[in-house]
């Protein structure tokens, strides 16, 4: 998205196609790497954005598995098809609009709607003009749709909700497959960077190494486990003994302890994520625009995405940040970070309605 706020991608309609819109629902969706987050009401959805293709045994039909059910029976054969945060060809492309549309019917999500979206920061143009295609392609968004940047809209999840557009803050989004972290001058998105080098992936390698080494190279987790075992256990505000047994091969049953193999990860994540921070965004953010740095330092920081849901990752980021920094730094999270993008996407989606 780079600096831009919102791209809107209304499009002519005949007559005939515009609906009432007295009866125009209202929906914000952040399309994930790893989940896609949908808002409708007081509706929230969190399916995992995935895709499995498979071929009818009788007929030798192609047909497709998608969502959480490809999660679950596939695991890792699920074919996750924005790891780059957009589509990078016209294959991915094809697989977002096979999920977009599939989602759509199955959770009941109607034509006739008011769709924002939110999609991460990027220099790949040609990511965001696939995105705009797929979105006019699916049955959604009849209404009107528009896509903004899903940090910003993260932001707006507060409690201050439209307030924030009155303020300057910095947002970090800590994703799946990348950390994007964005500079915002009441409303307007002044700089923005993101890494790959930094995401909630990496997390789950380091956990399944960190197993391996722990038994010794007896227990060989698949990455979903992994990540499953973050997304449970990983609690840095209150760090117990957890226990994992496994059957093995001439030893029987087999414990060990999965707490230390999955906290040292994320506490290794945060000192990158502050690495990251300090030795590439604000530098090249003073050097971009200085008054807008020295802002920055005075202002909060907000965190979102799945990495800002484990307990104590906000507190510890704020100390190793601020001890990095030499300044004291407040640290902020919405309600739920995971599907604070979505929230945010729906309030627009709201004021549209309105």
């Amino acid at each position: 998205m780079g600096e831009a706020e919102n791209v809107e991608i209304n499009e002519p309609r005949a007559e005939s196609e515009i609906k009432s819109k007295s009866n125009v629902v209202p929906v914000g969706i952040k399309v994930g790497s790893q989940r896609t987050v949908i808002a409708k009401g007081n509706d929230i959805l969190i399916i995992e954005t995935c895709v499995k293709e498979k071929e009818n045994p009788i007929t030798g039909e192609k047909d497709y598995v998608v969502g959480n059910e490809a999660a679950e029976l596939y695991g890792d054969e699920a074919v996750y098809m924005l790891r780059g945060g957009l589509p990078g060809n016209e294959e991915e492309a094809e697989l977002l609009k096979i999920f977009l549309t599939r989602i759509a019917n199955e959770y009941g999500i109607p034509e006739n709607t008011y769709v924002t979206y939110g999609i991460p920061s990027t220099e790949a143009e040609e990511g965001v003009n696939l995105f705009k295609k797929v979105v006019s392609q699916v049955p959604l968004g009849w209404a009107g749709k528009e896509v903004w940047n899903d940090s910003f809209l993260s932001a707006l999840a507060l409690p201050e909700g439209l307030g924030m557009l009155d303020r300057t803050f910095v947002v970090i989004n800590a994703g799946s497959t990348t950390t994007d972290v964005v500079a915002v001058r009441k409303g307007e998105i002044v700089f923005s960077m993101v890494t790959g080098e930094v995401s909630g992936d990496i997390v789950d390698r380091w956990i399944k190494n960190e197993i391996m080494n722990e038994t010794r190279g007896a227990v060989n987790i698949d990455l979903s486990t992994a990540r499953s075992y973050k997304e449970r256990y990983a609690n840095l505000k209150e760090w117990k003994s957890i226990q994992e047994t496994v059957q093995l091969f001439d030893k029987g049953l087999y414990s060990f302890r999965i707490d230390e193999a999955v906290n040292r990860p994320v506490e290794r994540y945060l000192d990158s994520l502050v690495d990251f921070i300090t030795l590439e965004f604000l530098p090249s953010l003073a050097e971009f625009n200085f008054k807008m740095y020295k802002k920055a330092l005075e202002s909060e920081f907000i965190m979102s995405g799945g990495m800002a849901e484990i307990p104590g990752v906000k507190e510890k980021f704020a100390t190793k940040l601020s001890d990095a920094l030499g300044v004291t730094i407040t640290v902020r999270c919405p309600e739920s970070p995971l599907t604070a993008s979505a929230r945010g996407a729906l309030l627009i989606s709201n004021l549209r309605v309105e």
